[in-house]
């Protein structure tokens, strides 16, 4: 039993810290053994930011998001429930230090891990106080962004992500041992928006860095090695005079990308390339477009090379109805295009997309997309190219996006990224499962999940290919937008105890005019498909 104290200001907590308690509350490994409150009154108001704090309570009126992981929760039942400690430290401007006395109280209940929710930036013997020292999260990528507001700065400077970092505390600000750390696409929509995504991702990453201390997965804490220099500001609240700049420029580039928007509609299309010498065509401003008709989107584009011929899977989105089908265009030996619409091959009453092909024991099975049914289910081709069946469910309610499968080494490893809540991101965190059989209803969860917690390449784009004996993954780079680019990682370890990767590339859309995105690319038999985002 993992013993734990809850450092807070009072018995007014806010929706997200009360969440985490929920948590901790009904795990059967944790047990809350002592809250601690800060005693002292507020004494410190920073006046000259006023005008920061009236632009962001304009901001959450305008861009209202459906959590509301800042209400205010009121947890003075835990009075009669828990022990409770009341300190009246030494409190400074810029810190806060327990007195001796009190930290000898504390030392006595021999905790396994304080959590900071409270007492701002804390000094002394506390840090020390519990086994595990004490934890708080960080809702910035601390190597760069140290200080505050939380995910405020990453919308100012418009940066494509935001990170999240949970750390066991020092006396250096922000500059703690790292416990875990993980990004999300920055919202430049609205700094609420961005905030409450952090916040949900900092719960998630908190909730993970439990689970593993459960299991012993963070022990021992180590220090940073070698230099580790911070030569970035120290963010603070913004001055009154510098939050008109940043009101001024957000809602200038507001109005610019609301009329933006509405002169520009892009759709996804396809792009293919034919290399004589079977090799992939890696220069993609040779790549022949393919486009879909008005009102329709193309993308997630995989290839079959069967009976002498090219078959092009990929999804085909009616975009007035956000319902997509499975479709497929027809190429020669040569590369030729035979067909000159998309022929439809499997619909369902929900979404399809990410049609992921391949071929075992003579027959072709698709593992399409299907997220929005709860359902993960494999088809088989009885008739090929257009007649597929549903062979066998792999998954019952579970949501898995861009399901993508390989055999390797005796195993087949199954990977997608899933929602850890159900306001969760869909894009962030990597699963695998794996199983000796192809045919299972018993996939087997990797024992690292989530083994990628970085929108920036979590999400499949495409199978995983060999070259020169080396194993590749494409992966989605989901920032600054949605499907935004496409990253190539080595694999450099795949066991059902073990992942490794490393990126070793990456796809821009940027060998053209008026390109958006980028999010998928497979290739076969010297013949490559890419899709892309974009006016034409």
């Amino acid at each position: 039993m993992i013993k734990i104290g809850i450092l807070i200001d009072g018995f007014e907590v806010r929706a997200w810290q009360f969440e985490l308690l929920e948590f901790i509350q009904s795990h059967p490994s944790l047990a809350i053994e002592a809250i601690i409150i800060k005693n002292n009154r507020p004494e410190f108001n920073n006046k000259n930011s006023s005008l920061y704090r009236i632009s962001q309570a304009i901001d959450r009126k305008i861009f209202k998001t459906k959590e509301q992981l800042f209400e205010v929760k009121d947890i003075s039942f835990f009075k009669n429930k828990y022990d409770c400690y009341y300190i009246n430290g030494e409190e400074k401007r810029f810190s806060y230090r327990f007195l001796e006395s009190d930290l000898n109280r504390i030392r006595e209940l021999e905790l396994d891990l304080l959590i900071r929710f409270g007492f701002g930036i804390l000094r002394g013997g506390i840090l020390n106080a519990a086994k595990n020292g004490v934890w708080s999260l960080h809702h910035g990528d601390n190597r760069i962004n140290r200080g505050g507001p939380p995910a405020f700065w990453e919308v100012v400077n418009q940066e494509p992500v935001t990170g999240i970092t949970l750390q066991r505390l020092s006396e250096n600000l922000d500059g703690g041992t790292v416990i875990k750390r993980s990004f999300i696409k920055t919202n430049i929509t609205s700094f609420h928006r961005n905030k409450t995504e952090a916040f949900r991702a900092g719960i998630e990453l908190f909730e993970i860095a439990l689970e593993e201390l459960i299991e012993d997965k963070v022990q021992p804490f180590k220090q940073n090695s070698g230099l580790d220099f911070y030569s970035h500001p120290l963010y603070k609240d913004p001055s009154n005079l510098t939050s008109i700049k940043i009101i001024f420029n957000f809602w200038l580039r507001r109005l610019k990308e609301f009329l933006n928007e509405k002169r520009n509609s892009p759709q996804w299309f396809l792009l293919y390339k034919f290399h004589r010498q079977k090799n992939i065509e890696k220069s993609v401003f040779r790549y022949k477009k393919l486009y879909p008709p008005d009102g329709y989107d193309w993308a997630d584009p995989f290839i079959i090379n069967e009976n002498d011929s090219f078959y092009l899977f990929f999804e085909e989105l009616k975009v007035d109805t956000g319902k997509g089908h499975i479709s497929y265009l027809h190429f020669n030996s040569a590369g030729n295009l035979l067909t000159n619409k998309g022929i439809k091959v499997l619909e369902e009453s929900w979404h399809l997309s990410y049609p992921y092909t391949f071929k075992h024991d003579s027959s072709f099975f698709m593992l399409p997309e299907s997220a929005n049914s709860g359902d993960l289910w494999l088809y088989e081709c009885i008739k090929f190219p257009d007649k597929w069946e549903k062979k066998i469910r792999f998954f019952k309610n579970k949501n898995i996006y861009d399901a993508s499968i390989f055999f390797h080494n005796g195993y087949w490893y199954l990977f997608g990224t899933e929602t850890l809540t159900s306001k969760g991101s869909r894009d962030q965190y990597l699963h695998i499962y794996y199983s000796k059989e192809l045919f299972s209803e018993a996939w087997i969860p990797h024992k690292g999940n989530p083994v990628t917690m970085d929108v920036r390449g979590a999400r499949p784009a495409g199978k995983i290919f060999e070259k020169n004996g080396r194993l590749y993954r494409p992966s989605q780079i989901g920032a600054p937008k949605y499907g935004y680019a496409i990253q190539i990682n080595e694999i450099l370890s795949l066991t059902p105890t073990e992942f490794k990767e490393k990126k070793v590339d990456e796809i821009l859309p940027k060998w053209g005019k008026n390109l958006y995105a980028t999010h998928t690319f497979n290739h076969s038999s010297g013949f490559s498909v890419i899709d892309a985002q974009g006016n034409f």
